[in-house]
């Protein structure tokens, strides 16, 4: 009897737990490096600590992502909000992660699909 009690808890539980925490990004142009090389293939968007330092240069200081943005055509403020939060000073996992899931379905795909044609591939990691 009490355990009816209970489910709704669990329940709320497991979705936090699978609530996406980060989205990664891959270069697959980069040669296949050990994963614990500090110059690993991968950044975890927005965060400061996690992934390659000469990927985030690329991608985030050289204006790629800038690029990759404006191809893929979302409303300009979608476009900065998107940027600040992978690369702009004040950036974040979460922020990213917020910004993006915010998209409606056929922008995200249409984001992963210039973020391919350009040698990344974006892993969102349901359970």
């Amino acid at each position: 009897m009490k355990v009816r009690y209970f489910l709704p808890l669990i329940f709320l539980g497991l979705l936090w737990a699978c609530a996406p925490k980060a989205l990664y990004l891959l270069d697959v142009t980069e040669p296949v490096i050990p994963p614990d090389s500090p110059q690993r293939p991968w950044i975890m968007i927005g965060s400061r600590k996690w992934g390659s330092s000469k990927l985030f240069q690329k991608f985030c200081l050289k204006g790629e992502f800038r690029k990759i943005l404006k191809e893929a055509r979302l409303p300009e403020e979608k476009q900065r909000e998107l940027f600040e939060a992978a690369c702009g000073p004040e950036r974040s996992t979460a922020a990213f992660v917020r910004a993006y899931y915010s998209l409606d379905d056929e922008a995200r795909i249409n984001l992963r699909e210039k973020l391919e044609n350009h040698g990344y591939i974006l892993n969102e990691f349901p359970c």
